[in-house]
Parts: C-alpha cells; sequence; structure tokens
C-alpha cells in the first residue's frame, strides 16, 4: 500500500491529549515514531517544596507563565476544569506517574475487547498478576498504540522507551499488535554512571529501548550511518598495522565463512587466474557484499581492481584488505553505554533522555525526506534531534508545559536555534507548513484526517474457538467447565483451607479467578483419574505445597490445620468429601459418553 501525505504541520506542536491527535492524522503517513511515554513508576515527579518552589529548572518566569496562560485562554481554557473538558492538563510542575482504571475510558476496553481479543487477555492476564495500575496502564497504551501503528507507514517503525517498571508487559503488548515476527530489537541504553546500589539488588542504570517495524518486508533501516568514528588515541584497532604502501592502517581478513552452501558461494571460484575450492564446511564471501547478478569470482575481482584484495606469496587463499580510511566506522549493537544528557540540554525533567540518542534512532530508520512523530514530547528531544537531521517532524504533549520548553530548548544555539511562534503566521501558509519556524496548535486544532481505510492489526496466535479432538480425552468435562462446577458446590471456597474471593463487605465474589484444579488422589495412588470425580479446587498456595506431598486430599486439609492455615474454624466447615463423591460422581454419569470411559 502506498504512503498517503503528513497531514499534520511540519514543526508543529500539538496541545493535545495525543489519542484525539493520532486519530486525526492520516494513514500511513510517518517514517519513525519515537516516544518515551510514561513508565507506570506509580510515583509523582516534580514535588514543590521550600528549596524548589517550581521543579522545573530553570523556575519559569513570570513572562511564561503569563504566556501559557495566555495561549490557553486564546483556546477558551481559563481554569483547570476546562482544560480538563478539552483533554489537556492545566500547567502544573507535579507529573504523575499513577494508574489507575479511573485513568481509562470504559470505551477503550470495550473497543479493545470487541476488536482485539488477545490484547484484552493479555491486559486481564496483568490484572490478574500485577494489579490494576499496570493493566490500566496497558489499556492506555494499547489504544494509542494501535493509532501508531495504523499511521505509520509500511517501511516505518517504532521506537519505545521504558525501564524494568513496565517493560515486560509493554514487549508482549507489541507482540500483540505489531506482531512479534515485527520485533527487532531490545536496546539497552545505560543512562547514567552512577551506582545505584541497593543491599539486596544490583544498580538499575539502564533503560530498554523497544525497536519494532511495521512490516516484516522492506523495513528502512541504515545501520551504516550510525556507525562510530574508530578512536585512534591509543593506537588503531586490534588487528590493523601501519601500511606505508597504502598509507593508512590495514588489516587482512578471510573471504570465507562458516557454513556449507549450495549456489555460487559453495563452489569453487576464480581469482587472478587462480581457481580456490571453498576450505572444509565453509564457503565463499564477498566483503561488503555482492552487486546483484554478480559471482564471487566477478566480486573478488571488482575489489582487486580497487586495491581491496590480497594474497601473500605463500597464502593459501586469497585474503580481503581492509583499509581504516575506508572503513565507516565500528557497529553500533543493542548495548548504547555511550550518550548521555549534556548540561547544555537539560529542562529539569528527571526522566529527560539526551538529543544523541534520538539521532541515533533517527538516522538509522528515517530516511532523508522522511517525517517523525513524538507524541509524548514533553521534553522536545525528538523534535530537536529531527531538526538537526533535517528530516520533518511532528510532536503532540497534553500539557502547554511543553510549549514552554520546545521554545526554551529551540532558543539554545548549541542545540536547534529556530524561531517559535505564538500565535501561528496565518498570512503566510508557505512559511507556516514549510518555513524555518515551530509552531503551536490547540485541542480544538488537530490536523483533519483525509483518509479512512481500514486497516488490520495483527493479532497474536490463539487456540481455536473449537474445542481440540484428542485420541483419548483426558476427561469428559473441560477443565475450566469442571472448576465452575466444583467451586459452585462449595459457595466459591477452596476445598483446601477455606480461601475465597472476596468483597470489601465480605462477600464472596463467584468467580474460578484464583483457583487452581488439583487432583484428590495424587498421580502416584493407584485408581488416578483426571475426571472430575477426582479433582478439587484449591488455592494456589497449597497447590503449589501439595504437588510435593503424596497425600490425598483428607490427609493434606488435616496436616494444612495442623499448621494453622485454615481460613475457616474448622475441618468440618470445608466442603464435605464424601457429599462431593456423590454429586460428582451423578455429573459424571450424566457425562460419559455412549461407550462409557473408565474412572
Amino acid at each position: 500500500m502506498n504512503a498517503n501525505p503528513l497531514n499534520a504541520v511540519n514543526r508543529g506542536v500539538y496541545i493535545s491529549d495525543n489519542l484525539p491527535f493520532l486519530k486525526s492524522l492520516n494513514d500511513r503517513c510517518v517514517d519513525l515514531v519515537c516516544i518515551d511515554p510514561p513508565f507506570a513508576k506509580n510515583d509523582t515527579f516534580g514535588r514543590k517544596n521550600e528549596k524548589s518552589p517550581d521543579p522545573l529548572k530553570p523556575p519559569l518566569s513570570d513572562e511564561e507563565k503569563a504566556t501559557e496562560l495566555a495561549l490557553l485562554r486564546r483556546w477558551g481554557i481559563r481554569n483547570e476544569q476546562e482544560a480538563n473538558d478539552a483533554g489537556i492538563d492545566w500547567p502544573a510542575t507535579r507529573y504523575k506517574d499513577i494508574w489507575s482504571w479511573q485513568d481509562v475510558h470504559e470505551s477503550w476496553l470495550k473497543d479493545i475487547e470487541d476488536d482485539h481479543t488477545g490484547v484484552h487477555k493479555l491486559i486481564e492476564t496483568t490484572q490478574e498478576i500485577h494489579g490494576d495500575g499496570t493493566a490500566a496502564y496497558l489499556c492506555y497504551m494499547a489504544i494509542r498504540l494501535f493509532e501508531v501503528r495504523r499511521v505509520l507507514k509500511d517501511t516505518g517503525s517504532l521506537y519505545l522507551h521504558c525501564d524494568h517498571t513496565a517493560g515486560a508487559y509493554l514487549r508482549q503488548l507489541l507482540d500483540a499488535i505489531f506482531g512479534k515476527e515485527n520485533f527487532r530489537n531490545e536496546i539497552a541504553w545505560r543512562r547514567t554512571n552512577s551506582k545505584n546500589f541497593t543491599e539486596n539488588d544490583l544498580g538499575r542504570n539502564h533503560d530498554t529501548i523497544l525497536r519494532f517495524s511495521k512490516s516484516d518486508k522492506a523495513t528502512y533501516f541504515d545501520r551504516n550511518s550510525i556507525r562510530k568514528p574508530y578512536d585512534l588515541t591509543n593506537g588503531p584497532p586490534n588487528g590493523y598495522r601501519w601500511s606505508p604502501e597504502h598509507n593508512d592502517y590495514v588489516a587482512h581478513a578471510p573471504v570465507h565463512a562458516p557454513g556449507n552452501r549450495q549456489g555460487d558461494s559453495g563452489k569453487p571460484a576464480t581469482f587472478r587466474g587462480v581457481t580456490y575450492s571453498p576450505p572444509s564446511s565453509r564457503h565463499w564471501s564477498v566483503p561488503g557484499g555482492r552487486l546483484p547478478n554478480e559471482s564471487i569470482s566477478e566480486g573478488w575481482a571488482r575489489l582487486d581492481q580497487d586495491g581491496l584484495m590480497y594474497i601473500a606469496s605463500n597464502g593459501k587463499y586469497p585474503t580481503s584488505l581492509r583499509r581504516l580510511a575506508l572503513m565507516s566506522g565500528i557497529a553500533v549493537d543493542d548495548f548504547w553505554p555511550d550518550l548521555q544528557l549534556t548540561s547544555q540540554e537539560r529542562t529539569g525533567y528527571p526522566t529527560q533522555k539526551p538529543v544523541a540518542l534520538a539521532e541515533r534512532i533517527i538516522k538509522a530508520s528515517c530516511p532523508e525526506g522522511g517525517v517523525v512523530l513524538d507524541c509524548f514530547a514533553g521534553c522536545a528531544y525528538v523534535g530537536i534531534a529531527a531538526e538537526r537531521l533535517g528530516r520533518a517532524w511532528v510532536a503532540c504533549d497534553i500539557n502547554p508545559r511543553a510549549w514552554t520548553v520546545f521554545k526554551r530548548q529551540f532558543s539554545k544555539p548549541k542545540l536547534a536555534p529556530l524561531k517559535c511562534a505564538e500565535p501561528m503566521p496565518a498570512d503566510n501558509v508557505q512559511q507556516r507548513l514549510f518555513g524555518n519556524i515551530v509552531t503551536v496548535h490547540g485541542p480544538g486544532e488537530l490536523p483533519a484526517r483525509d483518509t479512512l481505510e481500514e486497516e488490520q492489526t495483527p493479532q497474536p496466535f490463539r487456540l481455536p474457538d473449537k474445542p481440540r479432538k484428542f485420541k483419548t480425552p483426558a476427561s469428559v468435562i473441560p477443565e475450566r467447565e469442571m472448576l465452575d462446577i466444583l467451586l459452585g458446590m462449595s459457595g466459591y471456597q477452596a476445598w483446601c483451607c477455606g480461601f475465597a474471593n472476596r468483597k470489601p463487605d465480605g462477600s464472596v465474589v463467584e468467580t474460578i479467578r484464583n483457583f487452581h484444579l488439583d487432583h484428590m488422589d495424587p498421580v502416584s495412588r493407584p485408581g488416578f483419574s483426571h475426571q472430575i470425580t477426582n479433582r478439587a479446587p484449591l488455592c494456589p498456595h497449597h497447590n503449589i505445597m501439595k504437588s510435593n506431598r503424596r497425600l490425598h486430599l483428607a490427609e493434606y486439609r488435616e496436616q494444612i490445620a495442623k499448621d494453622g492455615e485454615l481460613m475457616v474454624n474448622d475441618v468440618s466447615d470445608l466442603m464435605d468429601l464424601t457429599e462431593a463423591a456423590h454429586r460428582t460422581l451423578n455429573i459424571y454419569a450424566s457425562r460419559i459418553p455412549q461407550g462409557g470411559l473408565p474412572l
């Protein structure tokens, strides 16, 4: 599918909730999305105190404060309530990264449940494992990441910055939305050189950048553009020596690589009139790669014309000649320890990222003439980097303080000095769209989307809805149904200790969550069965403990009572196992297929 033109203003800073902003953008109009969203840290940043009445540094001037309020008034926003109604933050110096379901619109979850069942199940599982806060955060991110994927070109990429707090959950979310086959890298960025050790833990000094592509084909990526230059302060790299003949440092490298090949690279090749067969279990290569339809021999001849092939008088095989001056630098891997924030860039935000970090990402994944989008743009570092590299860019942030930061950063001579205009210069459309000017746009000034194409989002692998057919079924009743039946018999209390899911008022929630289905008679005993007649719902703790004991549930309950772990007054208050045997036998008998099954 063809890309669409960007319908937002180049160098535009949009003050808006990024969900309606993303929904206003055309399909496939952006080459790169680079975002640093909240990390779900369950904390509030920028608290005021006596030493720091305004934690944003340097403190806001009276003129800046007045400008922010005047800008809001121009958009019809005069107080915090009107800001909330417009879907943006009222200017503040405290930034909350604490999440609950009150931060989530019910329609978001409903849309996810209806259209993206895999993502909905991930959110439900996260809620069960990690709690409401992380689940609500994932819902907030998911509904936005669907739009991020839509606005990316088919050759585009997403770089998402996170840390250990929710990084594992975001990785699964991105697998579900972009497709696990489109995962490209998990980059570790060393954010500090400090030693943040605690008594019982290693220091956490790196963040993670998750890189996904829109498609598994034709993704734009220029690895050579981000190679690091060689540092010759302490001499040349290992293996290189000075060559007076070439007036350069040179090294010799083999032209064969591990592995057998059936094609041209696995057959004999000719160099300077001599034919060579590949060494055992290896194949030929052409350093730097072959041209289209070029044979190994032709590739070697081409390199030889450029003086980049060599064979020693006693050499068994030719070698390639690497000249340091012609090398583009050291290849960058997925560990980035060398990019740190400079004093010139600092805004005062504790989570600010360096411009050099965004520059490396943009060089690698946004072609010249491409478009960069940052929809969590409060620190302005992505826009600064895109401007310095000559890419078009668009930014969005929910807080009008972002505009103050953009103006500050673009006024610094060592960054990317540009004029920031408020209001927009409406008298000159060409200047507004393409000139050397940064403009601000309010929540009621979003782009007009002119593409309304439906796009299918990759869905994660799901088991089929129809029951799988086994040669010999494990039981005549599916285990999920079995667990619901057995819990219903005991009033949704565990048969081991009396555990139940309870509301604050003490009432029992009729749900199978937090229960495990186990066998009353263990596997090692004669007469073992998978049928409902030998099953019981246990709490997770006692199910794990029972797995190491060859006890019948009746014996195990006595041990639980002896250990003081009952959640009822006495074992007699638990489900009567004799009664359960009669009831489950009747249920089992009613489900036996024609021909019967053994217990």
